[in-house]
């Protein structure tokens, strides 16, 4: 009689795993889908050809957590926003930072000027050809991607929602997109977010 109470108590627990194992694949399955959507190649990042402020070939590499910004020197919202940029990267030791030019339009000079007058700590980095914004689909400077070392993209777009359109900003900031995905992603949140970015056009040549 005890061997039939202790399997029955058995089927109870495994019935009880097995129910609780398909609940958590139904509420993380759209989740993992969307990060599978999202994924990119470390080897074909890393393989993109960028040239750094002392006109040397270098790479991104997705070796931890990565956040790319694309910027440019004369854009009034990428000014605006580096001195943030610079106090999250103080903050978030853990994670690369790279700042990307893309184009040819500004020169080393220029971009290191930039780096000088705002005293970026984060590597800058030119993608000359775009190959880098092409494979990304980024489209607009200042635009960032969150990026983990399993090469998912979770988080695309703006930094945070001060700026509603080109020219008009709010007062307040409600919504501060980066910080909060870098949060999620540190705490192990499956969370996985783009917001159309606000900026300048990346169409030069």
């Amino acid at each position: 009689m005890l061997g039939v109470f202790l399997i029955k108590k058995l089927m109870k627990l495994f019935n009880f795993f097995l129910g609780l194992g398909f609940l958590l694949v139904i509420i993380f399955t759209p989740a993992i889908l969307k990060a599978q959507g999202n994924l990119i190649s470390p080897t074909k990042i890393n393989a993109i050809n960028l040239i750094d402020l002392g006109n040397n070939v270098n790479h991104i590499s997705l070796n931890k957590t990565t956040i790319i910004i694309f910027l440019s020197p004369e854009c009034p919202l990428c000014k605006n926003y580096l001195p943030g940029l610079i106090k999250l990267q103080n903050s978030h030791k853990e994670i690369n930072f790279y700042g990307v030019v893309p184009g040819k339009s500004y020169s080393l000079k220029e971009i290191s000027k930039l780096k000088n007058e705002y005293k970026i700590n984060f590597e800058l980095l030119t993608d000359r050809d775009k190959r880098l914004s092409k494979y990304l689909n980024a489209t607009t400077t200042p635009e960032v991607f969150l990026i983990n070392k399993m090469g998912a993209i979770t988080y695309q777009g703006q930094i945070d929602n001060w700026a509603s359109a080109l020219g008009q900003k709010r007062l307040v900031i409600t919504e501060k997109y980066l910080e909060e995905a870098i949060n999620d992603l540190l705490s192990g949140k499956l969370s996985f977010k783009k917001t159309i970015p606000v900026g300048c056009l990346i169409n030069d040549i």
